[in-house]
């Protein structure tokens, strides 16, 4: 038989879909102070926030008359249009449910209004009271779930609950480093920030050694601004959990496509299957962005993203051409080591010698460089063979190539056929399964028995971009110079010589490192010295 259900059950399915535990409430009350301008906040939890939950801040308050209204079903004053989402909340329904999970006391003042008032909520009862308050609005959460106890025991235990609290707080905080916030938990104080810059925020949440190897990111073109850190190629992690992004000022999950669009700006300086650390605020029109409209809004959409896309990509490998690359050569122990050198180019490297015919030793500077000649040789092979693709015509096979093609390589060969034309390759089917190869690219001349695995190649990975640049970077080590190889002194200097001539000459097509570099100040401080030597001239000088 269908009926309709009780208010009661409606309010408690409707308190589960926006409240699951006591983060999920002190993002509703952060997300309202922070859409209220606050510039300071203070959070406390007890017992893990399922005894007690404070938010205090100082933003615009709400009028002592609207009070009342604030805890009602789907009031809000953020939403007029959901084309034009500038807030971070802005369903109207966050506080209604804190109301039915919880007991809520609302203290607000506006800065304008003579006095203040508390509403006190719990379900559909509600008391109202005059009184004097400082400007801003304090909400208190108490009891949560206690009249609910299934959901009560779903919950994890408090020091649990507390660290998904702590979790969320730091979340926006990153974001948002000029707020001044304090958090305590069960009386400790977790997070003290006075307000700052990215770095400090960081170097507060994620330690110094983290900040230390971060480059500020700030760029701006037409409508789309942003700002934030990235990592230097050395500092990854297997996980994209420390890879942290904000749309228009809202912490936001990934879309795939602007992921994509940051890890192909770092090309070969990130190993597979490795993210950098950072934090990035973008801001775009909100044409641009579809926000989910169901009470996790962490998940969005890019609309018409290609200039954005485009945007971002050019951002990120402008930052990292801007700053040196070369990896340090490691410590006996766990020492500091020297500052960066300040400069924006690969130096302009002369040989020194080499050891066990493979790597080369050299100088720049002030500096020792060693350059692992295989490594050196297929970056620079791997660049020509980019630019020849793009530079030189195709050939067109007098025998067609053909090769049986998985389903999945079949399907990703559809996706792709524009982007194989534009690299040289024209595939055509010829019959179930069967494709030939019409054309390939001019760098192929010469090796028929490499074409299948071009082919199939570019038809792997989760993109063309990743697929191609495996394949390339597979055809660039197959001549590069081994190690036993040995090399004169004529041909070594020629290597360095266009290994400095390269786009990316800090890593090979693989990631790995092409060079590891020591300076004169570092080597004085690991042999006891007590500072550079003074290079003298040693040509003569004549008496006048």
């Amino acid at each position: 038989m269908i009926r309709k259900l009780p208010p009661e059950l409606i309010r408690e399915i409707a308190a589960g879909e926006v409240i699951s535990g006591p983060a999920d409430v002190v993002r509703e009350l952060l997300e309202n102070a922070l859409d209220a301008g606050a510039t300071r906040l203070y959070i406390e939890l007890w017992g893990g926030g399922l005894d007690k939950i404070v938010v205090r801040d100082n933003g615009l308050g709400i009028p002592r008359e609207e009070l009342g209204l604030a805890l009602e079903h789907h009031t809000t004053s953020k939403l007029t249009d959901l084309q034009n989402i500038r807030t971070l909340g802005f369903r109207g329904e966050g506080l209604w449910a804190i109301r039915q999970a919880a007991r809520v006391r609302l203290t607000s003042r506006p800065p304008q209004q003579l006095g203040g008032a508390t509403l006190t909520a719990f379900q559909d009862k509600t008391e109202l009271h005059e009184h004097p308050a400082p400007a801003g609005t304090q909400v208190e959460v108490t009891a949560l779930f206690c009249h609910l106890p299934a959901r009560r025991n779903a919950l994890e235990a408090p020091a649990a609950e507390g660290r998904k609290v702590v979790h969320l707080v730091s979340r926006y905080l990153l974001h948002r480093p000029e707020i001044a916030l304090r958090l305590v938990v069960d009386g400790e104080e977790k997070i003290a920030h006075a307000g700052g810059g990215f770095a400090e925020v960081i170097k507060l949440l994620w330690g110094s050694v983290v900040a230390n190897r971060l480059l500020p990111l700030e760029a701006a073109e037409g409508p789309f601004t942003l700002r934030g850190l990235l990592s230097r190629p050395e500092l990854s992690r297997p996980r994209r959990d420390r890879l942290l992004l904000a749309l228009n000022r809202r912490p936001v999950e990934w879309p795939e496509p602007l992921l994509q669009a940051v890890l192909a700006a770092y090309k070969e300086l990130l190993p597979a299957g490795q993210f950098p650390v950072g934090v990035l605020n973008l801001e775009i029109p909100t044409e641009h962005l579809l926000i989910n409209t169901s009470p996790d809004k962490s998940r969005v959409r890019l609309i018409r993203p290609e200039a954005i896309l485009g945007f971002v990509s050019q951002a990120v490998q402008g930052l990292l051409s801007a700053h040196p690359l070369a990896r340090a050569l490691p410590e006996p122990a766990p020492l500091t080591g020297p500052a960066p050198v300040q400069r924006v180019r690969f130096p302009r490297l002369r040989y020194l010698g080499s050891f066990r015919e493979l790597y080369l030793l050299a100088e720049a500077g002030d500096e020792l460089y060693v350059v692992d000649q295989h490594a050196a040789h297929e970056r620079i092979l791997y660049e020509e063979l980019s630019r020849r693709y793009l530079e030189e015509p195709p050939l067109e096979l007098p025998h067609p190539e053909l090769l049986s093609l998985s389903l999945g390589e079949e399907m990703n060969l559809a996706e792709r056929l524009e982007a194989l034309e534009q690299a040289g390759l024209q595939i055509e089917p010829f019959g179930p399964g069967k494709y030939r190869v019409r054309t390939i690219p001019a760098f192929l001349a010469g090796y028929p028995s490499l074409v299948g695995e071009v082919v199939k190649g570019s038809l792997g990975a989760s993109s063309f971009a990743v697929a191609w640049r495996t394949v390339l970077a597979r055809l660039a080590c197959l001549p590069a110079i081994k190690a036993g190889h040995p090399l004169s002194s004529a041909s070594a200097q020629a290597l360095l010589d266009a290994l400095a001539g390269c786009e990316l000459p800090w890593v090979c097509p693989h990631g790995r490192p092409t060079v590891l570099v020591l300076g004169e100040g570092e080597l004085a401080r690991r042999f006891g010295r007590r500072g550079v030597r003074a290079v003298v001239d040693p040509s003569p000088h004549r008496s006048e």
